[in-house]
């Protein structure tokens, strides 16, 4: 048949094949890193191929559920949802991917899913393999780390929406499986120690670097080499220098030269800045790091003596706006210095960077002097730790770690610590001695030992003369370590007389390398050493932050974490203990139910529980003993238990596993029942079973099916908890009147119910529906 004229002179796009007959996917998500301020795009097409690995053959029955993996994650981002978050869906992903492969088991399937996350799943496992108070050179090579049941919670919620975006139905798989329990960790916040060791080196750095590069910018004159820092330790002062230089090693450039010096004065400036101003306002690191020009300051109307600058934003997440005051003479004897470090803040970062209405206030410069689109905290922290020698209090748990080293290294071998990867992407320890140089062995030796003693003191330890002279043993079982500084002046330390004979070694290490020099040269305790040569070391330590990494060495166990959220946990205890909880409100901004999660002296739902069920037992305590009134209370939180021929009686329970005879008679508040019949104009027994915890006439039955109905029930309103954190406070109250209801089961038709629990998943009556209808 003859072509129509329309077809011959159409212009529509020829496809043509390539040479190798394959149309090329394009199989990216929008990608964004959390030291970066751009959102990029990254191909994941390896995730079609067995073990995410390009060079293993592709499986393509996959390409259709990664495609639509990465349409959903597309519209996620366009939706004004974060492109980090769709990053923590790919990572779980892959990694869901990578064990999937290794059992040879097909992860698009519900059994895949169960194998990982199910009730003896892979999850489950590493929970299990958890030991929180050890740390990591604690650990044997290859044994395993394990994960918290917060992280593996927190992996499978990410992996199901994950398996969602891919057209599976693993929200509903969630259903087969319990969920992961486990009381979260709070936010830790800074000691008053902690604050006032930070917060005074902080703004010395802030408010001696900030006019310097404002001045030099302003009069077009060069910045000299280096800018002095004066450092108080206790009773010396130590002169440091900061380098000026943007200047970035070629090796640590992007393709295209780019780089960013995090140790340069600038950007130390910077970093510093972003921690004054987490004390300052309380504001969480993403409000932070957003905080753009123009920065108003208003006078106050009713005290023209007093300056306010208030700093907005707008948190998508929450869908509300955001604000911190800052004072120029605020009630809080500490922070009346705000205005004045916003203003010089504000002045600097215009002279170095646009200024534009909009453009970012805290930002790095790179190695053109250009303002750079990522904000590496981890890198400034590393910087600003080491710089301003910010230690932790809690140093001295790493010294049997430093001693293992110490003698590794005069043996002239170190010991290679990581964490790694295995096949199943469990996390295991990577522990392993070998043979280095000379010269390694004698500059880590140095450090080592220079961790060992700091340890023991906040004493700069530079410029320590041999000998060294102990004193007897005191009544604390200490003995006083005493030394002078190459200028005459003497110092001194404490250790515990077990540690005396580690002391000790140090000395006589130092006195081996000291007899090797010729004898004009200062016979130093720790020094730097070249050709027998001994010389001192830049600055307060020989060491760099970046070493307690490959030490691993974890964060806040030498040096002091550096975290927004550890800034705003000690504002909120110490706006607690002045003002209560609406101070805290008022302070962080966020809603009642998230600060007592997150932030009110420990895990404060916990905390509310325990303090409630106290204040009943000493209101109990006026006519019983104290064993007496707590099983008052105990009786009072739980539901009555009923024999199973009381049950039979009953005929039948509730969803929750409950019986009752239909008449709602409530311990406290309104009765629900009552209201809605009234409403209806009928008499229809009570179905808000909901309300079953506040009811008297609830009561639980001694029987399998009931129990296992209960148990279901528990669960669902557990996992309720993180869909609907505003009724958090509410379904707690209920958990805990359930569980003290399942201890009047007797054991062996409890171990039956959760028998059924475990292998059957949840009753076929109780669903997640029951959780949001109650909550």
């Amino acid at each position: 048949m003859a072509k129509s004229k329309i077809a011959k002179q159409s212009k529509a796009i020829k496809h043509i094949r390539n040479n190798q007959n394959v149309v090329p996917l394009n199989l990216t998500i929008p990608y964004k890193d959390t030291r970066s301020n751009q959102v990029t795009s990254f191909d994941v097409s390896h995730l079609v191929h067995l073990g995410c690995n390009k060079e293993n053959e592709k499986i393509d029955s996959r390409t259709v559920f990664i495609r639509r993996f990465c349409k959903k994650a597309h519209q996620y981002v366009s939706n004004d949802c974060s492109a980090i978050s769709v990053k923590t869906h790919y990572e779980n992903l892959r990694a869901y991917l990578a064990f999937c492969d290794a059992l040879n088991i097909d992860p698009f399937t519900a059994n895949g899913y169960l194998k990982y996350g199910g009730n003896d799943g892979e999850l489950r496992h590493r929970i299990k393999m958890f030991v929180p108070s050890k740390r990591l050179w604690e650990y044997t090579h290859g044994a395993e780390l394990g994960i918290t049941a917060q992280t593996a919670r927190a992996t499978l919620s990410y992996l199901r929406n994950a398996l969602d975006w891919c057209g599976l139905p693993a929200s509903e798989w969630g259903k087969y499986h319990r969920g992961f329990t486990g009381q979260s960790t709070p936010h830790k916040g800074y000691s008053d120690e902690e604050e006032k060791l930070l917060v005074t080196r902080l703004k010395t750095l802030f408010f001696n670097f900030a006019p310097q590069l404002i001045a030099a910018k302003e009069n077009n004159a060069p910045l000299p080499e280096t800018l002095p820092l004066i450092m108080n330790l206790e009773l010396y002062e130590e002169i440091i220098q900061i380098p000026t230089s943007l200047e970035v090693q070629v090796s640590r450039c992007n393709k295209n030269g780019i780089g960013v010096n995090s140790a340069a004065a600038f950007n130390l400036t910077m970093g510093a800045a972003y921690h004054l101003m987490c004390f300052f306002t309380s504001l969480n690191d993403s409000d932070i790091r957003n905080i753009a020009h123009p920065i108003n300051v208003k006078t106050e109307d009713r005290d023209k003596n007093l300056q306010v600058v208030k700093v907005s934003n707008y948190k998508p997440r929450a869908n509300k706006k955001v604000d911190a005051l800052l004072v120029g003479e605020p009630f809080d004897i500490n922070k009346r210095d705000g205005v004045k470090f916003i203003k010089l803040l504000e002045r600097l970062s215009k002279l170095y960077g646009n200024g534009e209405g909009g453009s970012m206030l805290l930002f790095t410069l790179n190695n053109h002097a250009k303002v750079n689109y990522s904000f590496n905290l981890q890198a400034l922290n590393s910087g600003l730790v080491n710089q301003l020698h910010l230690l932790s209090p809690h140093r001295t748990d790493n010294l049997p770690w430093f001693k293992e080293l110490f003698y590794t290294y005069r043996n002239q071998q170190t010991i290679e610590l990581k964490k790694v990867v295995n096949h199943l992407g469990r996390l295991v320890a990577h522990k392993e001695v070998k043979a280095v140089s000379k010269g390694i062995s004698t500059q880590e030796a140095l450090k080592s030992a220079y961790c060992i003693l700091s340890c023991y003191t906040d004493l700069l330890l530079k410029g320590i003369l041999l000998p060294l002279t102990y004193s007897e043993l005191d009544n604390d079982g200490n003995v006083t370590v005493s030394f002078y500084y190459r200028n005459g002046e003497m110092g001194y330390f404490k250790v515990p007389a077990s540690d005396l004979a580690l002391i000790k070694d140090i000395e006589q290490y130092a006195k081996e390398k000291a007899d090797k020099q010729p004898k004009k040269y200062e016979r130093l305790l720790l020094a730097r050493t070249s050709q027998n040569i001994p010389s001192d070391w830049e600055g307060i330590s020989p060491i760099r932050a970046s070493l307690m990494t490959s030490w691993s060495v974890g964060p806040n166990n030498y040096y002091i974490s550096l975290r927004s959220s550890r800034w705003r946990e000690m504002s909120s205890n110490q706006a607690y203990a002045e003002g209560g909880i609406q101070a805290v409100q008022s302070l962080l901004q966020n809603k009642q139910e998230t600060i007592e999660r997150s932030y009110i002296n420990g895990l404060p739902s916990l905390n509310k529980v325990t303090l409630s069920q106290g204040i009943e037992v000493i209101e109990n305590l006026m006519d019983n003993n104290l064993e007496q009134a707590k099983e008052t209370v105990a009786k009072r939180r739980g539901i009555p238990m009923l024999t199973y021929e009381e049950g039979e009686e009953k005929r039948k329970t509730n969803s929750n596993g409950l019986a009752c005879d239909g008449k709602q008679v409530m311990i406290d508040g309104k009765n629900t029942q009552r209201e809605t019949n009234y409403a209806l104009g009928v008499d229809f027994p009570c179905t808000e079973f909901d309300m079953c915890p506040m009811c008297q006439s609830a009561k639980a039955v001694d029987d399998v099916d009931a129990i296992y109905k209960l148990i279901s029930t528990i669960d669902v309103l557990k996992e309720g908890l993180d869909m609907f954190p505003d009724s958090r406070g509410g379904a707690l109250e209920k958990i805990e009147a359930f569980e003290y209801t399942l201890d009047g089961a007797s054991e062996d038709v409890f171990d039956e119910a959760m028998r059924k629990f475990n292998t059957q998943g949840r009753h076929p009556r109780v669903s997640i529906g029951h959780a949001i209808l109650s909550m």
